[in-house]
């Protein structure tokens, strides 16, 4: 026994399975016998249940635990028999170490619902945390053990850029597919179950081939998307895709799909993968066009770099955002909300000294991150800037919550960064702010002396617009910003 334990404590870790057949060999016995053997395993040996196929079991030295080789064990041991895990680590890498937990579901094939045989998304999320495999980043994100992710900190600003070309794409898919036909006006929906799964783009669709008629009443079928884009796309990172349509076509074999898997770029294996398979491969490039495909490029390149562009080449902001009004279509007004912090950054990176756009701070030990949409650092002073660039105000709630715990909880981090400065926090909101809201605010700037609060409705930033040299930023704000709520 003591020549078995030293082999798992050398190995870093070994599925229940392979321990067996080294077992078995090496000690001239036969399987039966040695599977026994592992079941009688006892401390310092240990098992990790629960998550494999075959009801195998991860098996570790207490030596090893939560070490580099523990954890390279263990992630191949998800790859060769635990393929819901593993598929859960491939997307958070692909997606630069963090992903929105609301998203996590569309990139693996753990169902939403309960699918007879299958394991609910939502507990292998359990039993992965369990195994300080998964990780919650903040309140909206998860992450990967440090030994698991390829990042050594998760590319937060990258994974917004990602995030928001990805909600784009799909705000053009569904303006392109409702446009040929295939599904119905207003039908398609994002993060969308179907078939106990979930997608990032789905919607009833009336297509010859995808109806089915019941006693003269017609039962659609459904047009299903996911979206890979801002890395190297690979047969691995397809892999969910395949798993999640074929477990759907098992469990429910009288339920038509049209499924779609959007791509910026795919290797040569991948691809004749998937041609092997009855999906719509859709390239952005050969979907949307040359044009449209750059932007988006532009787009991941500025969001993810905003600081430094928007301080040494303001001017690529302007260009970037009247190419963005010619090239897409359909209403996208929240997505133009999700940009409007560039546009702040814009006005303020023309007269600060460094500025950060989108910045991921934590105070402490505390879970919870808070998010500094511009921050703008002075020679005297640091300017803190919240950037609400939607067509409805802002109410009470929201400013409760701004003054009670976001304002203090910054300020922490202020007065340990910029010692000594002026701290000057602003709100910026293309909709203004209901009564309530702007009493509060008021009554906060009024009585507040240690720092200062200051908010900025429509009119108020056309007015700041207009104290800039060129007049292509305040033509922006009333094209792309006010033109909805003028």
């Amino acid at each position: 026994m003591t020549n078995i334990i030293k082999h798992i404590e050398n190995q870093g870790g070994i599925l229940s399975g392979q321990l067996a057949e080294y077992i078995a060999k090496t000690q001239n016995i036969e399987q039966s016998a040695a599977r026994k053997r592992v079941e009688r395993l006892k401390s310092p040996i240990h098992k990790l249940k629960g998550l494999f196929a075959d009801n195998q079991s991860f098996i570790y030295h207490s030596n090893n635990y939560n070490s580099q080789g523990y954890f390279d064990k263990l992630e191949e041991a998800f790859e060769t028999s635990a393929k819901r895990c593993f598929a859960v680590i491939v997307a958070i890498n692909y997606h630069h170490g963090i992903i929105l937990k609301s998203d996590l579901p569309n990139y693996t094939f753990s169902p939403t619902s309960k699918i007879k045989g299958h394991l609910l998304h939502s507990t292998l999320i359990e039993k992965l945390k369990q195994a300080n495999v998964l990780l919650d980043y903040d309140e909206e994100h998860y992450c990967l053990n440090g030994y698991i992710a390829k990042n050594a900190e998760p590319n937060f600003r990258h994974n917004k850029s990602i995030q928001f070309v990805k909600d784009l794409v799909l705000n053009q898919f569904a303006n392109w597919s409702r446009n040929i036909g295939l599904c119905s006006y207003k039908t398609g929906e994002t993060n969308k179950e179907v078939g106990g799964f979930q997608f990032a783009f789905a919607s009833p669709s009336y297509i010859n081939g995808l109806v089915q008629y019941k006693e003269s009443v017609p039962k659609p079928g459904f047009v299903v998307a996911d979206v890979l884009i801002g890395n190297s796309t690979t047969t691995k990172e397809i892999d969910f895709f395949l798993q999640k349509i074929n477990a759907i076509r098992a469990s429910n074999p009288s339920l038509k799909l049209f499924p779609v898997l959007i791509l910026d770029g795919v290797e040569s294996n991948a691809l004749n993968k998937l041609k092997k398979t009855r999906v719509l491969i859709a390239t952005i490039r050969e979907l949307f066009g040359e044009s449209y495909n750059e932007l988006l490029k532009n787009l991941i390149n500025t969001i993810t770099n905003a600081g430094i562009i928007l301080k040494k080449d303001p001017e690529s902001y302007i260009n970037l955002m009247a190419q963005l009004t010619k090239l897409v279509n359909g209403k996208t007004n929240n997505l133009r909300g999700d940009l409007f912090e560039l546009a702040v950054g814009y006005y303020y990176g023309k007269q600060c000294q460094s500025l950060d756009i989108g910045k991921k701070i934590r105070i402490d030990n505390d879970f919870k991150t808070r998010e500094i949409d511009v921050l703008a650092n002075y020679e005297s002073e640091v300017r803190v800037v919240e950037c609400k660039g939607y067509n409805y105000p802002i109410d009470k709630d929201y400013v409760d919550k701004y003054l009670a715990d976001k304002i203090p909880a910054v300020r922490k981090w202020l007065e340990k960064v910029f010692p000594n400065k002026k701290q000057i926090f602003e709100i910026w909101s293309t909709g203004g702010f209901d009564t309530e809201a702007k009493e509060a605010l008021l009554k906060a700037k009024t009585n507040t002396k240690k720092y200062t609060i200051d908010y900025l409705d429509k009119s108020d930033i056309l007015e700041r617009a207009n104290q800039l040299q060129t007049s292509k930023f305040a033509d922006i704000l009333r094209d792309y910003y006010f033109k909805e709520i003028v």
